[in-house]
């Protein structure tokens, strides 16, 4: 009997059909911008990289910086965080929340991965509308540079 077939007669009278999803491939895995700057900032989505907030990031990082997300694919050709900053050569990195920085290490956030520092701060969408954690994640910003 024809797999399609096999489904719909269980299904009619009764049974639940269960069947196996391919599993998806790993979640931890980043799409890079181009560039080429020593900082690497991570942020949930595409559309992040176009707020005011991130643009003022940048420019005030003086210097080139390679924005980042999460693939929602797990795509195998999207490297993940100790592969990106091992070709890249990234010596700091942003990670913008808390919960995406657990996603992108797989659980444990290391201070640092290869030659990269690793700075966790709140989330780019916490930060464009609070002023006491945007002040915050400035503070931590020129912290991380005094290291």
């Amino acid at each position: 009997m024809m797999e399609a077939r096999r489904r719909a007669y269980l299904q009619a009278i009764g049974l639940d059909v269960w069947t196996v999803k391919p599993s998806p491939g790993s979640l931890d895995r980043l799409v890079l911008q181009p560039g080429s700057g020593r900082t690497l900032l991570i942020c949930q989505a595409p559309e992040e990289t176009a707020h005011r907030l991130a643009g003022d990031i940048a420019r005030a990082l003086d210097q080139d910086v390679v924005w980042a997300w999460p693939d929602p694919d797990g795509r195998e050709e999207n490297a993940p965080l100790k592969e990106a900053v091992g070709q890249h050569l990234f010596t700091r990195v942003v990670i913008f929340g808390a919960a995406l920085a657990n996603r992108v290490c797989k659980g444990e956030v290391p201070n640092v991965i290869d030659s990269a520092s690793i700075l966790v701060t709140r989330a780019v969408g916490e930060l464009a509308v609070s002023g006491s954690a945007k002040h915050a994640f400035w503070e931590q910003m020129s912290q991380s540079r005094l290291n």
